[in-house]
């Protein structure tokens, strides 16, 4: 009886993978300027193996928890790295005082990195245990700012944004900057 009630109702709701693939509910706004300084900040080089980033994002407007505006972005500081297992390890202390700093004035935090090479990336393993242990619980209860992270290849990208505590996967657009009177607005 278990077994038939289970098939049943993994009939009447695809599995969330399948869901989000299908529909992409969410969408990351990201500016041109902000894209290619992400893309240079998280190259790696010598000393870093995966160097990591953080986006800096808010709503789009208040009436709306899926779509989500880059508004800036930022390298982790030496400071911000600690020693670990995994091919980037941070601070998640730092991390939080950055993301209260932050909240201050509405802003969220993805965090970003890099696999290289073409086509649409994937997240590894581990990147999928921090985006739920960490940056998943960061958005809870703040209804203000928006979490997630944002995987980028040399010519694709892949977000997952918190909405109501669930990361979901996020339509990447990279969008024109705003020139106002000859100034670069990201």
């Amino acid at each position: 009886m278990i077994a038939l009630t289970e098939r049943i109702c993994s009939r009447l709701r695809p599995p969330a993978s399948v869901a989000a693939t299908e529909r992409l509910p969410a969408r990351l706004h990201l500016p041109r300027s902000v894209h290619r300084e992400l893309l240079a900040l998280t190259t790696p080089y010598t000393d870093r193996a995966e160097p990591l980033a953080l986006v800096y994002a808010r709503y789009a407007s208040e009436d709306t928890l899926t779509v989500v505006v880059a508004v800036g972005t930022g390298p982790l500081p030496n400071e911000a790295y600690v020693n670990g297992p995994d091919g980037a390890n941070f601070d998640t202390r730092w991390l939080m005082r950055v993301a209260n700093r932050k909240l201050e004035s509405n802003a969220g935090l993805l965090l970003s990195h890099s696999h290289g090479g073409n086509g649409k990336p994937t997240f590894s393993r581990v990147d999928r245990r921090t985006n739920g242990e960490v940056f998943a619980k960061l958005a809870i209860g703040v209804s203000t700012a928006p979490y997630g992270a944002l995987l980028l290849s040399t010519d694709d990208a892949r977000a997952l944004l918190t909405v109501r505590g669930r990361l979901i996967d996020a339509e990447v657009i990279i969008i024109p900057d705003a020139v106002v009177a000859g100034e670069i607005f990201a």
